[in-house]
C-alpha cells in the first residue's frame, strides 16, 4: 500500500473487482472489445477517484479461462498506481475456480484489508460462453460470503452463446445482468456501470436502506436511455432460485452492518 496523504487516510476505500472470462471463444474481437473497453473505464474510474471525497478507490482483476488468474497479482491496486495491460484469450471457461478464488480474497485479511476499513465491494462479471467447470460449487461457498452477498454485483453476457442463467444466478438477481452481442453497447455499459456504481457505493453510510445493488445500477442505465428492457435478462429463469435482493435483509439477525465482526 502506498503512503496515502493525510486526506486520504481518512476515506474508507472501495475496491471494484473484474471476472473476466478469457476463454478461447474470446478470442479477435471480442478480446480486442474488453481491452478497450476496459482501458477506457479505467481512465473513467480513475478521474472518478480523484474527485472522490467519500472513498479511496482499488482495482483487481481477475481472469479466468483454464483455471483463474489475478491480473492485479499484488492485490488490488489503488486508481493512481495502476496501468492496465491487455489480456489475452485461451482456454476454457473455468468460471467456478474463479468464484472460489475471489472467495478467498473477499476477507479483511486478504483483499480487504484497509487501514481505515472497506466499502462493501463491487463485483462486475463478463461471460461470453458456459462454465466448463462446476461453478454451482464455487458459488455455494461464496454466497457464504458475507461480502460477496451485500456487493453490488453486476454481469455482462456478451455474444451469441453466453450464459445468462449462470450469471443470474452468481450476481443473485437476473435484472443485473445485461445480455448484448452488440459488443459497442458492452464496451458503453462497462464504462458506465463502473462509474456509476463506484459514485453510488462511495456514498453509502453502511445503512442497510444505503445498499446499492446491481438492480439499480442496471435501472439507472436503462433511464437514461443506454439499454432498454430487452437489454436486461429479466426473462432469464435460473436453473436455482436467485437470492433474495439485499435490501430485504434488514432484519439479519447476524447485525450484517457490525463490519467489525465480518473475516
Amino acid at each position: 500500500m502506498p503512503n496515502l496523504p493525510e486526506e486520504i487516510e481518512t476515506r474508507a476505500d472501495l475496491t471494484v473487482f473484474y471476472v473476466l472470462d478469457t476463454s478461447g471463444s474470446m478470442v479477435n474481437e471480442k478480446i480486442a472489445t474488453l481491452n478497450a473497453a476496459m482501458v477506457e473505464t479505467v481512465e473513467a474510474l480513475k478521474d472518478a477517484a480523484k474527485h472522490n471525497g467519500d472513498a479511496h478507490i482499488r482495482i483487481a482483476i481477475l481472469e479466468f479461462n483454464s483455471g483463474c488468474n489475478w491480473v492485479t497479482y499484488n492485490g488490488p491496486e489503488y486508481m493512481e498506481d495502476f496501468t492496465y495491460t491487455d489480456l489475452k484469450a485461451g482456454g476454457l471457461t473455468d468460471m467456478g475456480m474463479a468464484l472460489e478464488e475471489l472467495d478467498k480474497k473477499l476477507h479483511r485479511s486478504e483483499y480487504l484489508n484497509a487501514v481505515v476499513g472497506s466499502k462493501l465491494p463491487i463485483i462486475i462479471f463478463m461471460t461470453d460462453g458456459y462454465a466448463t467447470d462446476d461453478y454451482r460449487k464455487g458459488l455455494e461457498k461464496i454466497k457464504q460470503n458475507k461480502w460477496f452477498k451485500y456487493a453490488t454485483k453486476i454481469g455482462f453476457a456478451i455474444g451469441e452463446e453466453p450464459d445468462s442463467k449462470m450469471l443470474a444466478e452468481i450476481v443473485g438477481n437476473s435484472e443485473a445482468v445485461i445480455k448484448t452481442d452488440d459488443l459497442d453497447l458492452f464496451s458503453r455499459l462497462l464504462k458506465f456501470v463502473t462509474v456509476t456504481s463506484s459514485k453510488l457505493q462511495s456514498q453509502t453510510k453502511n445503512d442497510m436502506k444505503d445498499i446499492v445493488t446491481g438492480e439499480d445500477i442496471i435501472h439507472q442505465a436503462e433511464e437514461e436511455g443506454m439499454i432498454t428492457k430487452e437489454d436486461v435478462a429479466d426473462d432469464v429463469v435460473p436453473d436455482s432460485e436467485p437470492e433474495e435482493s439485499a435490501k430485504n435483509d434488514s432484519d439479519d439477525e447476524d447485525s450484517a452492518w457490525d463490519f467489525d465482526d465480518w473475516e
